[in-house]
């Protein structure tokens, strides 16, 4: 499964229906995130991290 269908898997088991893909970047509730591999090691981590893609920040403030 990639990367993107598990973030995909996330979002909707989180129960967010909001939600879309610009290329790689999950934009969800107004927000970007950029999805990233994680390697925690801890036995219920689905190996998806999402992080706040702050760059689109600084684009939309400029």
């Amino acid at each position: 499964m990639s990367l993107k269908a598990r973030a995909q898997e996330k979002v909707e088991r989180a129960g967010i229906s909001n939600y879309s893909f610009d290329q790689d970047v999950l934009v969800m509730c107004g927000h970007r995130y950029t999805i990233e591999v994680c390697e925690c090691g801890e036995p219920e981590c689905d190996g998806v991290r999402l992080r706040k893609n702050a760059t689109a920040i600084g684009r939309v403030l400029q």
